[in-house]
């Protein structure tokens, strides 16, 4: 019988501090954990988007240049000074 009045008490039990802290701490720990595989994906996806922003502005460039070669032929436009 006494098992029978253990499991009628058990919801009037207060939990254990100590264990409300450990399960913090678990948590914590696992968080603590992810971080750094977060920052080094994040750290990757951030210098895919500078080498392709990089890439870009390289393009842009050439396709100034050419202009400015194909204008330079022509008498009637005016060409801008270069920087």
């Amino acid at each position: 019988m006494s098992e029978a009045r253990a499991l009628e008490d058990a919801p009037l039990r207060r939990r254990d501090p100590r264990e409300a802290q450990i399960t913090w701490l678990e948590a914590a720990i696992t968080q603590l954990r992810e971080q750094p595989t977060q920052s080094e994906q994040t750290v990757e996806e951030l210098t895919d988007f500078c080498g392709q922003a990089v890439a870009r502005l390289a393009a842009q460039h050439e396709e100034v240049v050419r202009l400015r070669e194909a204008t330079a032929e022509e008498s009637k436009v005016r060409r801008l000074p270069t920087p």
